[in-house]
């Protein structure tokens, strides 16, 4: 699969993981973070892939 069209799924899918932790326990460390963390990568490199920076 192409990463161009693969990368911004895995982004929402990660900030959905993300939002789901955080309201089951309304606090942003252990798994919410690391879901937040791994969502902003994926859509930084999503960015620059179709930028072609």
């Amino acid at each position: 699969m192409d990463p161009v069209w693969l990368f911004p799924w895995l982004a929402l899918g990660f900030a959905v993981a993300a939002g789901w932790r955080w309201l089951r326990t309304r606090r942003w460390q252990g798994a919410a973070a690391t879901w937040a963390l791994m969502a902003f990568i994926f859509a930084a490199v999503s960015v620059w892939l179709r930028t072609g920076a």
